[in-house]
């Protein structure tokens, strides 16, 4: 059976009561979706070779190109990033208004649909009206998460506690130097670290006031090179005001990877792929080894404090597949089904809609011009969904979060 991310139930059982007190319909939906993912493979005791589509339970928004730092791990603005030298004038031209994701929640809403949105970016809270667009979402009732490297989250605190259901907050060092080393700013006297702890403590504080079970505080840190020593000292720095910590390994490719995903995704469907090379990096060289012993120690300080279970995702349990999953690209560790192409839309930041969360290089529609039930199950996504299913996935797959950590 093909392996899935998961956090464990005890993290929650606990919570259950609040939980549904609070917002019983994003429980509801919360627990539904991950029935879905855990039985998919029952339901599609074949494959899904078909490559029909399930019930549409995603909808992710890559909803801007711009981003004010400059984060090293980044596929699109970091060392290796994809939209290094393109136009920032031309980038913000192709945004999609407001009001076309508004006539897409209402799209939703004459389906009889209810997807949890997903909005990244770029960094999502630069898009203008996105406070709006939130509260729509929000009225219409579905559920509404988002990450971010934290701009603009504490003047907006009220909001984001009034309509998101999960708040992802990007932090990579417990203080300044670390921090922002591994995500500067495009301005150099940008203090990145600073606004990330105004933001666990405002949102802490503004959740706190209200007595809300929702939205999650959860922090998400990549492991690297640059803070491998700090792990435990970041999770300090959250503990006290996130409900859980997210720590990925890092999603990467490597320069051989990378040009075997060409010619598999050219071989496939006709045309080579760009998007992928932004994420091409060395993750080997520093001690693997203690990311488990780090681990440990913040499961320690979780179970003392009753607090913020600290995630490892993908969840590796020994120090030599960490090791593995480091150097050597073509290890999956069980990852081999890619089951959120058949439940998640995914909206690039002009519109163009994929299937692939994080590369937007096969192109099924666009929200501009087309419907959801329209795109959801045409031709090219049939074709995409059902070479993952029959031929398996592809190189780039290995170390991608929507095989990985969906």
């Amino acid at each position: 059976m093909p392996t899935r991310s998961r956090i464990k139930p005890r993290n929650f059982l606990k919570h259950v009561t609040s939980a549904l007190t609070d917002d019983w319909r994003t429980s509801t939906n919360f627990v539904s979706y991950q029935l879905a993912k855990e039985t998919f493979s029952y339901r599609h005791p074949l494959g899904a070779k078909h490559g029909r589509g399930d019930k549409l339970r995603q909808i992710s928004v890559r909803i801007t190109d711009m981003c004010n730092l400059r984060c090293h791990s980044c596929g699109q603005w970091g060392d290796n990033g994809y939209l290094i030298g393109q136009s920032l004038k031309e980038l913000k031209q192709r945004e999609v208004p407001l009001e076309t994701y508004k006539k897409l929640v209402d799209d939703l809403v004459e389906q009889n649909l209810s997807p949890l949105w997903y909005f990244w970016g770029g960094e999502p809270m630069l898009y203008p009206g996105i406070i709006e667009l939130f509260h729509y979402i929000h009225d219409a009732g579905m559920p509404i998460t988002i990450v971010s490297n934290v701009t603009n989250m504490a003047k907006y605190g009220e909001d984001l506690i009034e309509t998101c259901q999960i708040i992802w907050l990007s932090i990579d060092g417990p203080n300044e130097e670390i921090h922002n080393t591994q995500r500067p700013g495009v301005s150099k006297k940008h203090d990145n670290f600073r606004d990330v702890k105004n933001a666990l403590e405002a949102l802490a504080r503004v959740k706190r006031e209200k007595e809300k079970f929702y939205p999650l505080i959860v922090p998400i840190s990549c492991i690297t090179a640059y803070n491998t020593d700090y792990v435990t000292d970041i999770y300090r720095l959250t503990n006290e005001h996130a409900d859980m910590h997210i720590f990925y390994l890092t999603w990467w490719i490597d320069p051989h990877s990378a040009q075997e995903h060409t010619k598999d995704f050219e071989r496939r469907f006709g045309f080579k792929p760009k998007t992928h090379y932004g994420w091409v990096g060395a993750w080997h060289d520093f001690d693997h080894s203690l990311i488990l012993d780090r681990f440990k120690e913040m499961e320690e300080i979780s179970d003392k404090t009753g607090r913020c279970a600290p995630i490892m995702m993908p969840k590796l349990t020994n120090t030599e597949d960490i090791r593995e999953y480091y150097t050597n690209h073509k290890a999956s560790f069980g990852y081999d089904q890619c089951v959120s192409i058949f439940m998640a839309m995914e909206i690039d930041s002009n519109g163009d809609v994929s299937l692939c969360r994080d590369y937007h290089d096969y192109i099924i529609g666009n929200i501009k011009t087309d419907t959801v039930e329209s795109m959801w199950n045409n031709q090219k996504a049939l074709k995409f969904r059902s070479s993952i299913a029959t031929e398996g996935t592809m190189p780039v797959c290995r170390r991608c979060c929507g095989l990985m950590g969906y």
